[in-house]
């Protein structure tokens, strides 16, 4: 989220926090306010500008996708992006998602 080519885009339409529901104090009560079933972690959330919920990483037939870099979370992904954008292109999206992959790609070979 913080590559040089990513953090310029996400700007346009997010802000991004990171919530660890651990080490932080009310993190756990966050996540239970908008997490409506359980599954694993990462767990994202995208909210409008008043606190409501967009869209969650919870895609309706497999459940949480955890890290969008991963085989089969492409298409949930997109299409979170794609409910929550309002400024970025369809291009811009399509970079970020070839960013997520090659970054997975890179973490995975090392």
């Amino acid at each position: 989220m913080a590559l040089e080519d990513v953090a310029p885009v996400l700007a346009k339409d997010f802000v991004v926090l990171k919530i660890d529901q651990d080490r932080m104090v009310g993190g756990k009560d966050l996540l239970a306010r908008y997490r409506k079933q359980s599954g694993g972690l990462p767990w994202f959330v995208f909210l409008d500008g008043d606190g409501k919920v967009r869209i969650t990483s919870d895609d309706p037939d497999r459940g949480n996708i955890g890290y969008p870099g991963w085989a089969g979370s492409e298409p949930h992904f997109r299409s979170m992006l794609q409910a929550a954008a309002k400024h970025m292109t369809p291009a811009e999206i399509d970079a970020l998602i070839k960013s997520v992959k090659a970054f997975t790609t890179a973490k995975l070979t090392m």
